[in-house]
């Protein structure tokens, strides 16, 4: 007797899981919440160990629950539109630009087969010119992601 109750109680939990996961776009506030805690934990124990530094830990300490808090704003705003496209043209072109330009400033700039290397000898106007180069990429990249959100209306794909 004492078996079958352990096991009806091990399939109430497993159902419980279960259920759990299926509902996830209901809960996926606290998943992120929990994620949240044990990460800012986690981060601290690193810093009293020794092995990152404080603005480390602060930044992501920071860092994580801001993320969590404007993701849920924008799921439950009535701009919806308005933070798609921030969020599509701001952070996709910063995602895709930084990309753009890592792959740009090493074949044209920083390797040492590149061209702009052997025309112009000098470090310090090299490293402006990938500099300026930031900035343009990120802007390209977020015209790019401005046409594709307007493409497609500025809606979101899970809705």
């Amino acid at each position: 007797m004492n078996e079958k109750e352990n096991n009806m109680k091990e399939r109430n939990k497993k159902e419980k899981l279960k259920s759990f996961w299926k509902n996830y776009k209901k809960n996926w506030v606290w998943v992120s919440i929990g994620y949240c805690i044990c990460n800012t934990f986690t981060l601290w124990l690193l810093f009293f160990i020794g092995i990152i530094d404080l603005i480390l830990a602060l930044f992501f300490t920071i860092f994580f629950p801001l993320m969590i808090s404007i993701a849920y704003y924008g799921r439950k705003s009535i701009h919806q539109r308005i933070f798609s496209k921030i969020m599509l043209v701001g952070c996709g072109g910063f995602g895709f630009g930084g990309i753009m330009w890592f792959i740009i400033g090493y074949v044209l700039i920083q390797a040492p087969w590149a061209p702009l290397r052997i025309l112009i000898g000098d470090a310090v106007l090299r490293g402006r010119i990938l500099l300026l180069l930031l900035p343009t990429s990120c802007g390209i990249a977020a015209y790019v992601m401005y046409r594709i959100g307007k493409k497609r209306d500025w809606i979101p794909y899970n809705y």
